[in-house]
């Protein structure tokens, strides 16, 4: 794909993994459409890339609203002309054992990080399929990993990988490619997990926007359909 020019939607772009590929991506020529809950995160992102050349807009919104996918895919066409890149990037995450999660817990994270990503997604693949388009599941190592504490977690983003595939197998002929990356500890605000002490050995969030940016680029004949991202050296215990 040409990225100069290009229309991408990264959701989840206030912070963390979402502000550093929309930051990435827009000093490549992408035209951003960043979406959050947070207006002023956003607009202060809108400030920082316009400041060096880019462009972008921002749609505060709850992406597991029932109107927010359709919402957000028309902002972008709006302000962009088309969707070309969708970066599912929003999520939650809860570190409570199974017999400590309540049912708000649990409907939180499903609807976050599987819901929310299949209608944002079905929102979007008319304009995906339009001449080809790229979609990006941020996922977690979590989906194929047990974590004690995080059954809630684990079960959504093992979902997303599933959908993803699925997703994968019934774009490609139309041009359309699924990536799902799947990193394991970044050091983020992300709530998944506790921080503690020194954290520079875990991957950062440029780290996993660099491999949104890479993948971009792939050439049309090429199709990673999965990767798995680890700090280069484990924790010390």
């Amino acid at each position: 794909m040409d990225l100069r020019g290009a229309s991408a939607i990264v959701t989840g772009a206030g912070r963390g993994i979402g502000r550093s590929t929309a930051l990435l991506l827009a000093r490549e020529g992408v035209k951003v459409t960043l979406v959050a809950r947070n207006r002023g995160e956003l607009d202060t992102l809108v400030a920082e890339i316009k400041k060096t050349g880019g462009t972008a807009v921002a749609h505060a919104a709850d992406v597991r609203d029932q109107d927010a996918p359709e919402a957000i895919v028309k902002a972008a066409v709006a302000a962009h002309g088309r969707v070309q890149i969708l970066v599912n990037n929003a999520g939650v995450g809860l570190h409570k054992p199974l017999a400590e999660t309540s049912d708000e817990d649990w409907d939180r994270i499903l609807d976050t990080n599987v819901r929310a990503v299949f209608r944002l997604t079905r929102a979007a693949l008319p304009h995906l399929t339009n001449g080809g388009g790229h979609i990006f599941m941020i996922s977690s190592l979590a989906g194929a990993n047990a974590i004690d504490g995080m059954s809630a977690y684990c079960a959504s983003k093992a979902a997303l990988d599933h959908m993803s595939r699925v997703l994968m197998l019934e774009v490609r002929q139309k041009g359309v490619k699924v990536t799902t990356i799947c990193p394991g500890s970044v050091d983020t605000s992300f709530g998944a997990l506790p921080r503690a002490g020194n954290t520079s050995w875990m991957l950062s969030a440029d780290d996993v926007a660099n491999a949104v940016l890479d993948l971009a680029r792939t050439r049309d004949g090429a199709h990673l359909s999965r990767v798995e991202m680890r700090p280069a050296q484990p924790q010390k215990r």
